[in-house]
């Protein structure tokens, strides 16, 4: 008896741990193959070029800027009202400018940002694209980045986005009907 009841435990634990081992995962390190692929790095080179040039001309306008200032003040008793208004006010028009190439050049949505996207989305496309191809070739169910924790290639077999949208809907209609 005590030996069919140890069989059974067995058996048990063995289907419990069937199903988890029917699942096969995979881990990439995102930024090391972005540090190890050559064409990125290229991309990177170009890129701290680009960013290079931007901010010498920012540097030299702000220099520009900052050498007026100091005229100005360093000829202040020296100018006329008029004279001193029309240089206050270029300064002034200076700055503006200033704040005009910074937002343009190296804003959240300047010409950097969308050369940077137009160089590298194309090189993360193509990764994402042969990470999703291993996983399928090598049947991977989930692969994880390690570097973010997070998701790049699942089986779509386990997506339950609609089924949770579909919940979170039926108690929205469900609320309403309470009201």
């Amino acid at each position: 008896m005590r030996t069919y009841a140890s069989f059974l435990a067995i058996l048990f634990v063995g289907l419990m741990i069937l199903p988890a081992r029917a699942q096969k995962f995979a881990y990439v390190e995102s930024q090391r193959i972005l540090n190890e692929y050559q064409e990125y790095v290229d991309a990177q080179k170009q890129l701290e070029q680009l960013r290079n040039k931007y901010d010498a001309e920012y540097q030299k306008m702000v220099k520009e800027y900052n050498d007026l200032l100091q005229e100005i003040d360093s000829q202040s008793l020296l100018l006329s009202p008029e004279k001193k208004q029309q240089k206050m006010q270029e300064a002034q028009d200076k700055a503006l400018a200033i704040e005009k190439y910074k937002y343009e050049k190296l804003g959240p949505q300047g010409e950097f940002y969308q050369k940077s996207m137009e160089i590298t989305k194309p090189i993360i496309d193509k990764i994402n694209k042969l990470i999703a191809k291993i996983g399928e070739e090598e049947g991977y169910d989930f692969i994880f980045d390690a570097s973010s924790g997070a998701l790049v290639h699942a089986k779509p077999k386990y997506d339950i986005t609609d089924q949770v949208i579909e919940e979170l809907n039926k108690g929205m209609n469900t609320g309403k009907k309470k009201k």
